[in-house]
């Protein structure tokens, strides 16, 4: 049975944006006077981040979204299906080569 969640999945463009966007916020949270205060005074929220970018960011921003939810959904449906990465309660998907034992 094919994984129906991965129709509109693109992998390249999903790394492209993660990176792109961990690189950005790290400028930003290094950069940014009024994000530098409000670490200093307390944390600071994703959705506060997001404002903080320019429209073309948050069209970015909506795209990486759509494409880490079709990637989220494709995980599940292949572990339901008893393939792909395991699912590991507190962690997430791991990868097969993690086998860790407690």
């Amino acid at each position: 049975m094919e994984n129906p969640h991965l129709e509109n999945w693109d992998e390249t463009r999903y790394k492209e944006l993660n990176t792109y966007f961990r690189i950005k916020i790290e400028h930003m949270l290094r950069t940014n006077p009024h994000l530098v205060a409000q670490q200093q005074e307390s944390s600071i929220h994703l959705q506060e981040l997001i404002a903080e970018f320019g429209e073309d960011d948050k069209e970015r921003w909506a795209e990486f979204i759509r494409l880490d939810k079709l990637k989220m959904e494709a995980d599940m449906w292949d572990h339901l299906h008893g393939r792909g990465s395991r699912f590991r309660p507190g962690l997430g998907f791991t990868s097969a080569n993690d086998d860790t034992t407690w």
